[in-house]
């Protein structure tokens, strides 16, 4: 092959342009942050996105705007919880239901809840409908959910929620168990008498329970029971969990693991608007900028996968990420000594947010383990001990830049059956340790060291904590607990993999938190209800059989004196018995730039992303001022890149004309 200088001198002119040409750092395809698109990040992949399983947070946030239900919340209504229809035709009715008991064979008064579905609404187009469009959309759609949730094969969390309640369910859960172990599927076509279409109307279905259940409106706001497709289940297989399909205002466009989901507006969504009204000061705030217009209000959401916290605080100061949360890493360079923003951040167009969560945050024991589990005396001193050695509030001035308040219960502030002036008598912490090394030598371990055997006692703590602020909280414990006598030993692991070990039951102690499925004290004093543990919402395996005979009376019960006595009651046991250690109740500080619009956190729904409004054409035009080109070193490179041709191009110059001189 000839080489020529003339090419030669066109390739590296080329290859520098094309160098040069590509030196810009955005992380997107050129020209969508122009466009109405809300950005945001994730540290991690969900496992899934299946409305009968999911039950982190982070999915539920996707997965909400996926499958819509039949209630949702008003989300600017954060003062006193408001439930608003959503798939929902009229409100539900909720009546007396007179029953056969199949046990006992003799009539007995349940509740009966009537359901009536829009008309107006069809499945999100998909491949698993004939033609690929998706159908329309009918109460045994809702059936089918619920019926789903009893499938072993769903695992899912809150099947426990039904199995006492739905007339007939636990039969169904029973049968389904016998064909799994015959290697048979799931039985989705007996009747099940709690589980009712109407007859004459395909838009009404009834849910029949044995007992008054008030708290069956909140569930009704939830994935688990939004209407799902037969053909997905049948279509996917196992591959389900990855293949989420409602009617929600948003479908998954793109989910390419470790590295991005894209959810885009469903062009089946039925219609919905932004609310028009809201708390006081709502619109003085211009919380209500948006009222009246259609929802979703952005085409498209892109959330990129961030594992470390450096990297995405700085794609946010160069205008990539919308928003971004107020962490232990860049507290001081946001928030100034007077608890405002910066200068800096305000020079920038950020504004600062503050808001509550409506959960609580905890350590937590498994009630399994032969050593810190158990109910005996000495096991309950035991915690009780380790307990008093933690200190919530170094963990909050510490995690969480002094926002939030030590918890002293499971039920949070914002809920019915919080107490402001209770205290904890195992979570009053004693720097010199004095009550809990006398609970620690009553249990058998005088300073820390087992009386049978005189070795020091170590406690395991299973955890996520991978990245530097994870080893500065693993730090933390592991003084706390080493001060009282013990030795501390962490597991730290990927996400993915301690939640594997939690839900397997292969851990001693670990960090975990709630977040309100749904605003009433069920959903937190069910966290130590026997019968929901795992794969359901108890953790630790808590199982106090007096706890779990008031919590049966109390979840029935609409608010009240008695049912605020039942609940008064179940604290004392449990914070007695110990099973969890109590850290913090949650204020959250969170950063937003002002192309992004108002709005306000609601702590009871995963749905904010349909409320979301971008201006893409100010975000552009200010990444392109805060990101400009540095073009010098590049154009040295191409400096030395030509000075480097010229002498070899000069030889091939020279043997060229000693091949021509030879010649002749």
């Amino acid at each position: 092959m000839k080489f020529s200088s003339r090419r030669h001198w066109l390739f590296t002119t080329v290859a520098a342009s094309v160098v040069l040409a590509g030196c810009g750092n955005s992380p997107y395809p050129a020209g969508l942050t122009g466009q109405s698109v809300y950005f945001l990040s994730q540290a991690d992949d969900p496992r899934k996105l299946d409305p009968a399983s999911s039950y982190r947070a982070s999915e539920g946030a996707i997965l909400d705007v996926i499958c819509s239900s039949y209630y949702d919340y008003q989300p600017l209504k954060t003062k006193n919880f408001q439930l608003i229809l959503g798939l929902g035709a009229s409100e539900a009715k909720r009546a007396p239901y007179t029953y056969t008991d199949a046990k006992t064979k003799k009539p007995r008064v349940g509740e009966q809840w009537t359901f009536k579905v829009r008309r107006d609404l069809k499945f999100a187009n998909d491949a698993c409908f004939p033609g690929g469009m998706g159908r329309a959309i009918t109460a045994k759609d809702f059936i089918y959910a619920f019926r789903r949730m009893a499938d072993p094969a769903a695992a899912s969390p809150v099947q426990g929620f039904f199995t006492d309640k739905i007339i007939g369910f636990d039969d169904l859960i029973a049968r389904n168990g016998d064909l799994l172990k015959k290697g048979e599927g799931a039985d989705y076509k007996t009747p099940v008498p709690g589980l009712q279409l109407d007859q004459k109307d395909p838009y009404t279905f009834r849910i029949n329970l044995n007992q008054p259940y008030p708290q069956m409106r909140y569930l009704m706001a939830m994935h688990f029971t939004s209407p799902m497709a037969y053909e997905s289940v049948d279509y996917y297989g196992k591959d389900i969990v990855h293949h989420p399909i409602g009617c929600g205002p948003f479908i998954l466009e793109e989910w390419t693991p470790k590295r991005r989901i894209v959810l885009a507006k469903n062009p089946n969504r039925p219609a919905e608007y932004y609310p028009s009204e809201g708390d006081p000061g709502d619109k003085e705030a211009g919380l209500l900028a948006n009222a009246g217009k259609q929802l979703p209000l952005v085409d498209k959401v892109v959330v990129s996968n961030i594992t470390e916290s450096t990297t995405g605080w700085n794609l946010f100061l160069q205008g990539y990420m919308d928003g971004w949360s107020v962490t232990q890493s860049n507290y001081q360079q946001v928030v100034s000594q007077q608890g405002s923003l910066t200068p800096e951040m305000q020079e920038h167009g950020i504004r600062l947010t503050k808001s509550s969560d409506v959960g609580v945050t905890y350590f937590a024991f498994n009630m399994r383990d032969p050593i810190f589990g158990g109910y005996t005396t000495e096991k309950r001193k035991l915690r009780q001990a380790v307990s008093l050695a933690v200190n919530s509030q170094e963990f909050i001035e510490l995690f969480s830049q002094g926002n939030g308040r030590a918890a002293q219960t499971v039920v949070p502030p914002g809920i019915y059956g919080y107490d402001p002036k209770y205290r904890n008598p195992f979570r009053a912490y004693d720097p010199k340790l004095t009550r809990a090394k006398e609970l620690l030598k009553e249990a058998g371990y005088p300073n820390g060291l087992d009386a049978r055997t005189g070795e020091r006692l170590t406690l395991y703590y299973d955890n996520a904590k991978t990245d530097a602020a994870g080893r500065q909280y693993v730090a933390l414990i592991s003084r706390q607990i080493q001060a009282l006598g013990l030795r501390l030993e962490s597991r730290s692991q990927r996400d993915v993999v301690w939640q594997s070990k939690i839900d397997g039951n292969d851990w001693q102690m670990t960090d975990y938190g709630w977040l309100a499925d749904y605003p009433d004290p069920e959903n937190f004093v069910f966290l130590l209800y026997g019968p929901n543990r795992r794969p359901g919402p108890n953790l630790t395996g808590y199982d106090n059989p007096v706890y779990n005979r008031l919590f049966e009376k109390m979840r029935a019960m609409d608010d009240g004196p008695e049912r605020l006595k039942l609940i008064e009651q179940m604290r004392a046991i449990s914070d007695e018995d110990c099973p969890l250690i109590y850290i913090q109740n949650s204020q959250k500080l969170s950063l937003a730039y002002d192309w992004l619009s108002d709005f306000k956190p609601n702590p009871v729904t995963n749905t904010a992303l349909k409320y979301r409004s971008v201006d893409g054409e100010k975000r552009a035009e200010r990444q392109r001022q805060w990101n400009k080109p540095v073009w010098w070193p590049l154009a040295a490179m191409f400096a030395v890149l030509i000075a480097g041709t010229l002498p070899a191009i000069q030889v091939v110059k020279n043997r060229h004309r000693r091949r021509v001189t030879h010649k002749d």
